[in-house]
């Protein structure tokens, strides 16, 4: 009986490319036993649903029961009789090799109003590839189609195609991805060879590994270039045009959430500047691309589009911080960047000083749910507009960030004390605001209710570390760290065990990458390091051993996968988890 031998299943993570919107897919179900997967070839744009194409192993005419198995390069579909070979050659080619005198047998989704299928006449055929459009080459075998069509106007009900091998038993296939213009496509003059594929993309993976992330200490070392790939299949790129992206950026997880997230880009620079600091400059010189007119940044930019609404905390500043730690002279970064990143972060704090403070009590407010970065907390319940500790607290980090470029980039030092000033008066208010002598509460500002929930997030004022008196520090961490509260043996959960509002939810109890990020920054700014090493080095741990899920139960620590949304089932290994592995990897991890 087969198994699969996997770098990574196709259950925990889609196979993609650095700057690639194709990627591979696995049965929604995520089965892993012989027989059960299926195989999909992706494209990835938009809001799916993103398995397109059914790639199968066929002999005399029967499709043969598989295993997917994957290597870092390689997608690979086995059977008993023979097996083909899947790889991403380039950001728009995939190219499948099978030498085993077997047939494969590819069936797209065309169905439906405008779908696609027509033969070019030069042995190719294009057809409907989720936004864009697939052309399918035979470089080596018999092809043969079936296509049932509808008519003119709805198009192709559906499409098969099978590509017989030649005398030497081998197929050679090529699907190219492109947008048609109103020219048909045809095929290039030449593609790279299936091993050149294979050359392209592990040399590009191997590079991508040395620059970001080199190494790890021995115990977290066998996780890292996996980790590393999930990051490397989640970036996008500057295209030329085709897509909304100007600067490298990292989406989020793939399926459900195929989208960059404004304030995770601030988190993966904290994570990745040490050894990256022209890739993180990047990202956060893109976020300013998203701005609108009132300085608010995007929290949600797929390829096509992005949202004016979408809004998440002000952390930006954060990044910044770590980034000018790392790269004190600004060497990794242009001066027009710089002063490109200056000048968006200074209309970004002001966003919140124009939008955000409703009764203009100094203390900012959050309008929704969605704005605060914990989009399920229990603490919601006092209603909106809600003021919060840490979002204040985020914001008073960043007005100092902005004074700390702004002085090297030699702006007037009236103007940089002034942004410190209000960091300052902003600092004391949220403590006046939102601290009671013994804990944290976000409040409505409307009614004045206070919140009575132990969410994690309200003791994200926190992360001011050295900036709040010694007895609120004090406190504050002793609640944070009290046993069978919220340091559980996974991680920090976002609603104390104990608490009546405690759930297997998202910010309801479950163990999530911003409150493991942010509250080892805490400790850290309150110079507890030992603590911070304490809670990072359980969640890693947690990520080697149940997988770099976006999710976890607090109780148990497995993954909480569950989300039907689109097409998908489960919840895949993010980007957002994978950053903070290698960051406290590298940082916390040696034994």
């Amino acid at each position: 009986m087969l198994e699969a031998k996997n770098f990574i299943s196709l259950s925990d993570a889609p196979f993609s490319r650095r700057g690639s919107y194709l990627g591979f897919f696995m049965d929604p179900n995520g089965v892993e036993l012989y027989g059960k997967p299926k195989l999909y070839i992706s494209n990835v744009r938009g809001n799916g649903p993103y398995r397109q194409i059914q790639a199968q192993i066929v002999k005399d005419g029967q499709a043969l029961p598989t295993v997917i198995s994957t290597t870092e390069s390689e997608v690979i579909l086995e059977s008993m009789a023979g097996s083909f070979r899947f790889c991403i050659g380039e950001r728009k080619f995939v190219r499948i090799k099978g030498t085993d005198g077997l047939t494969l047998r590819l069936t797209p989704k065309v169905g439906g109003f405008g779908g696609l299928v027509m033969d070019m006449k030069d042995g190719t055929w294009q057809f409907s590839f989720n936004t864009t459009t697939a052309l399918l080459i035979p470089f080596t075998g018999k092809l043969q189609s079936r296509a049932a069509m509808s008519g003119s106007l709805a198009g192709a009900l559906s499409a098969s195609f099978e590509i017989a091998p030649d005398a030497s038993g081998v197929v050679d296939v090529g699907i190219e991805e492109y947008f048609i213009p109103d020219a048909i496509h045809r095929p290039l003059e030449e593609y790279p060879s299936y091993e050149e594929c294979v050359r392209s993309y592990q040399e590009e993976f191997d590079a991508f590994c040395e620059d970001v992330c080199p190494s790890l200490p021995e115990p977290w070392e066998d996780m890292r270039r996996k980790a590393l790939w999930v990051i490397f299949g989640l970036m996008v790129e500057p295209d030329g045009g085709e897509t909304i992206f100007k600067h490298s950026m990292i989406k989020m997880l793939h399926g459900t959430f195929e989208h960059v997230s404004g304030w995770q880009q601030a988190m993966h620079i904290i994570c990745l500047s040490e050894h990256a600091p022209k890739l993180c400059w990047t990202i956060l010189r893109g976020l300013f691309d998203y701005q609108d007119a009132n300085g608010r940044i995007a929290d949600i930019i797929m390829d096509a589009n992005w949202s004016r609404n979408a809004l998440k905390p002000p952390i930006q500043g954060i990044a910044l911080h770590w980034l000018l730690d790392n790269d004190p002279q600004l060497a990794s970064v242009s001066p027009e960047d710089a002063r490109h990143i200056y000048k968006g972060l200074v209309r970004w704090s002001e966003y919140f000083f124009l939008c955000r403070d409703l009764n203009r009590d100094g203390i900012m407010e959050n309008a929704g749910a969605m704005e605060t970065g914990w989009e399920d907390a229990p603490y919601f319940n006092v209603g909106f507009p809600l003021a919060s500790p840490d979002m204040n607290a985020y914001l008073a980090i960043q007005l100092e960030a902005q004074a700390r470029l702004g002085r090297l980039l030699g702006e007037e030092e009236s103007v940089c004390a002034d942004y410190e000033a209000q960091s300052k008066a902003l600092i004391e208010r949220i403590i006046k605001n939102c601290w009671d002598g013994e804990k944290w509460s976000a409040y409505n500002s409307e009614t004045g209710k206070k919140s009575n929930t132990q969410t994690i997030s309200l003791m994200g004022a926190l992360i001011l570390g050295k900036r709040l008196p010694e007895e609120i520090i004090e406190k504050t961490i002793k609640t944070l760290m009290e046993k069978d509260k919220y340091l559980t043996p996974y991680g920090f959960a976002t609603e104390a065990v104990d608490s009546p509002y405690f759930n297997h939810a998202f910010a309801q109890g479950s163990v999530i990458p911003p409150a493991q990020l942010i509250f080892c920054l805490a400790l850290e700014a309150c110079g507890r390091f030992d603590l911070a090493r304490e809670a990072g080095l359980r969640y890693i741990l947690n990520l080697k051993e149940n997988g770099l899920f976006h999710t976890h139960n607090a109780l148990t620590g497995k993954p909480e996968r569950g989300m039907v949304a689109l097409d998908e089932k489960f919840l895949f290994w993010s980007a957002w988890s994978s950053s903070i592995y290698l960051f406290m990897a590298q940082r916390y991890g040696t034994l």
